[in-house]
């Protein structure tokens, strides 16, 4: 085989972390290859809402705000570990590791957007008006200001993930680091111990200070999920490479793991998906509407619809012990004429369609007696994954007219006495201005006395998974034993984050990805500072 070609630093994968990681380094003067294997570049990102959280963010000081460093750790910690959290331990409670890399994003988050704004791929504008998606815990002391865009284009307020890929890819380009699509790294040169270069099948190329893994998670791997997650998700809106490329090199390099269990999760419409997996691009960000509610198969409310869409697609999860199951793995969402019509916007993944598009996912019915006949039919001739086993149970309807009794109570006193729907600042956030003629709780409405009326099919589904190689706050892969492995980095979602279950506010995934593929960058480029060559 021919002597391997060589460069400074290799860096798979594509998405916020891949070129956070390449413009970082080629800045610091390191001659860079950046992989992916994919046709196209920006994996999940280019999927992405493309919010970008970053706490005690130069922005939101400019504006007066203060997120003082221990304050920001502690809501990290209460949501990150709740079972663990304790405000007066040394590292609130989290394993020592762990709070080290929570500190590590407060300080040097802030740091990562500015290398990319003074590169000119980021133009930062706050989202002052962003709360976070728990912004009334007592631990939370900045629910405002944390949430950075880059200014859009097609959408005045943000960028879309396709025009933040493009201005990444450019940036990149223009700085002079070499981009390979198409091109998958299928394993790892080893010199002494020292990871120092990658296999793309025939191919080596070496690299003298290091290779940054940043190839997405594993949720387009069934396998993987299947060993790695216990909870039944299995539909993604992840990006197709999201294989697991990276978990299986490092577990074959002997590396530790952290997080496998947990995944950024918001739910689908299922029909869509299954009819087409490959060419499904988004999850569901918020449940829009007012006359509308979710429920289960006997046709009760479980949840309130409008929480944080990590945090709703977990309710989808519930396990019950008495029938060994999981009643919620279909829900229905069920709404009126007059939300289909006001809130069909198009945008955030939002189920609801738009007049002139097609909407086989959605079901009708002229009552909703014929609703529920028509939403059983539909289950009893569906494909598995699409119902999975999930089926109506005797006097669905019925009780979907007394919840729909209660709800318009509910909605004409603007109080919701059973999950309390519309009362906290995400929930409003999302939820948008209340329609004309309502002067009380935006959230809530009442349904129309008369259908038509619809529903649709969600299921919980991945954003991508969460859980990875450990690595410490510099991005460096930790063996089993604690140690470094040399030479090798990862960041993004094909890491173990430091998260935990928690999902702290839009834009936690790309602020995350972000600072730790610019960490790891820095770091490689600190090996050439410190002995003056490029080995």
């Amino acid at each position: 085989m021919s002597a391997p070609e060589a460069t400074d630093l290799v860096i798979a994968g594509s998405g916020a972390a891949g070129f956070a990681a390449a413009i970082t380094a080629r800045r610091a003067g390191l001659d860079v290859l950046l992989l992916e294997k994919q046709p196209e570049l920006g994996g999940t990102t280019a999927r992405s809402g493309t919010w970008i959280w970053i706490p005690n963010n130069r922005l939101m000081r400019d504006r007066g705000l203060v997120d003082a460093r221990d304050d920001a750790l502690r809501y990290m910690a209460r949501l990150a570990r709740p079972e663990r959290y304790d405000a007066e331990h040394p590292t609130l409670g989290l394993p020592a590791d762990e709070h080290e890399m929570l500190a590590a994003f407060y300080d040097h988050g802030e740091s990562a957007l500015d290398e990319l704004t003074a590169a000119g791929a980021l133009d930062p504008v706050l989202r002052a008006d962003a709360p976070d998606y728990f912004a009334e815990l007592p631990e939370n002391r900045a629910p405002y200001g944390r949430v950075v865009v880059s200014r859009g284009r097609e959408r005045p307020d943000q960028l879309t993930g396709a025009e933040l890929v493009a201005d990444l890819t450019d940036t990149t380009r223009r700085l002079g680091a070499r981009i390979e699509t198409g091109v998958a790294v299928t394993g790892v040169l080893d010199s002494n111990g020292r990871v120092d270069g990658v296999v793309c099948g025939e191919r080596r190329i070496g690299a003298r200070v290091g290779v940054v893994f940043a190839t997405g998670g594993f949720a387009q791997s069934q396998e993987l999920m299947t060993r790695f997650v216990p909870a039944p998700l299995r539909a993604t809106g992840a990006a197709a490479g999201s294989e697991g490329d990276f978990l299986r090199l490092a577990m074959g390099l002997g590396a530790q793991l952290r997080n496998m269990g947990e995944a950024w999760l918001a739910p689908i419409p299922i029909e869509p998906y299954a009819a087409d997996p490959a060419t499904f691009t988004t999850n569901i960000f918020a449940l829009r509407g007012d006359s509308m509610v979710l429920v289960d198969r006997t046709g009760r409310r479980v949840a309130n619809e409008k929480l944080p869409y990590h945090e709703l697609a977990s309710v989808f999860l519930r396990w019950d012990p008495s029938t060994a199951s999981y009643p919620n793995l279909r829900l229905f969402m069920v709404f009126d004429e007059a939300t289909r019509r006001l809130f069909a916007d198009g945008k955030s993944g939002n189920p609801l369609p738009v007049d002139g598009e097609r909407a086989e996912h959605v079901i009708r019915g002229a009552t909703l007696a014929e609703l529920g006949s028509r939403l059983a039919e539909r289950l009893a001739g569906s494909a598995p994954e699409v119902g999975a086993g999930i089926r109506l149970a005797t006097g669905f309807s019925e009780s979907l007219a007394r919840t729909i009794e209660r709800f318009d109570a509910a909605a004409a006193a603007g109080v919701d006495a059973d999950f309390s729907r519309g009362s906290s600042a995400i929930e409003l956030f999302r939820n948008g201005p209340a329609r004309a003629g309502n002067d009380g709780n935006p959230a809530l409405f009442p349904f129309a006395p008369e259908g038509p009326y619809y529903a649709i099919i969600l299921a919980p589904a991945t954003l991508d998974t969460k859980g990875g190689p450990t690595t410490d706050s510099f991005g460096r892969v930790l063996s089993v034993s604690g140690e470094p492995i040399a030479g090798l980095y990862a960041a993004g979602n094909c890491a173990g984050f430091p998260s935990g279950r928690a999902y702290w506010a839009g834009g936690a995934t790309i602020g995350l990805a972000l600072t730790f593929g610019w960490r790891a960058a820095r770091h490689a480029a600190s090996r050439v500072a410190r002995r003056g060559d490029h080995e």
